[in-house]
């Protein structure tokens, strides 16, 4: 082969090396990474709850039906509470009848305050009167016939007492109507709750 020949074949060599080094000159050939999403992504919605449900408040109220005061204590009590009477010198009794709702439920509550010359006749009285059996204080709606219905029985009525000053408070509570039980324990909170009330004059 000529020389000249040989020399042309290698310019032709040496410059289609450097093209394909080069890359033509054109688009480098390196494909860009597709730039980040900025758009951030919505945490899950948190799960609903359910509703807790809760017991309804206790209630009790209490409206007055009968109230009466006297010096005579004896004639207004029965059984062993009327001849401990017989046998003190009371100074008065005063009484008060109330219709209760206990938690929406109707009851009958007779209370009476029995009042005497000195704390430890107070003291004495109410030691007979918490004894079981032992009699107590004629209901005053019962007695002068201000219920709207038939009177109450106290039989089985939920009791409880204090001693105010020189006196005592007796107080029962039973369901109106229906049957009752000493230990009931809605009966029980009217009760306790009328041990607080303010007596009519």
């Amino acid at each position: 082969m000529p020389l000249g020949a040989i020399g042309l074949l290698v310019v032709l060599l040496v410059t289609a090396v450097v093209i394909a080094a080069t890359g033509g000159g054109g688009d480098s050939g390196q494909t860009a990474a597709p730039p980040a999403s900025s758009q951030a992504v919505a945490p899950n919605p948190p799960a609903s709850r359910a509703p807790v449900s809760s017991a309804p408040a206790p209630s009790l109220t209490f409206e007055v039906r009968a109230g009466s005061g006297d010096q005579r204590c004896a004639s207004h009590a029965f059984g062993d509470v009327q001849a401990s009477l017989q046998q003190t010198s009371c100074v008065g009794v005063q009484r008060a009848s109330y219709t209760a709702e206990v938690d929406g439920r109707a009851a009958a509550v007779t209370v009476a305050v029995v009042a005497f010359p000195d704390a430890a006749q107070a003291s004495h009285f109410k030691d007979v009167a918490d004894t079981p059996g032992s009699g107590g204080i004629i209901d005053v709606a019962t007695e002068t016939g201000k219920w709207p219905g038939p009177a109450p029985q106290f039989d089985g009525a939920a009791y409880t007492s204090k001693i105010e000053g020189n006196g005592v408070r007796l107080v029962q509570a039973v369901w109106l109507p229906g049957p009752s039980t000493s230990d009931d324990p809605g009966l029980a909170r009217a009760a306790k709750g009328a041990l607080d009330l303010v007596l009519p004059s």
